[in-house]
């Protein structure tokens, strides 16, 4: 899995499911299955408070 697909399933999580949990889930999920120097991103995103946010300032930065 690379780095582009993990962000793919979050976003898509939060267009479908449209919930924190779901957010949350997909993010931990996709976190275990990159290399280790990628995680980060996907693990703020799963410890996040409020994963919605991250992912709508996510999506502002996303090349075209």
């Amino acid at each position: 899995m690379t780095l582009s697909n993990a962000v793919l399933i979050v976003l898509l999580a939060d267009r479908i499911h449209g919930t924190d949990a779901a957010i949350r889930s997909a993010a931990k999920r996709c976190a275990k299955k990159l290399p280790r120097s990628q995680r980060d991103m996907l693990f703020k995103i799963g410890n996040s408070p409020t994963p919605r946010e991250l992912v709508g300032h996510l999506c502002q930065f996303l090349p075209d």
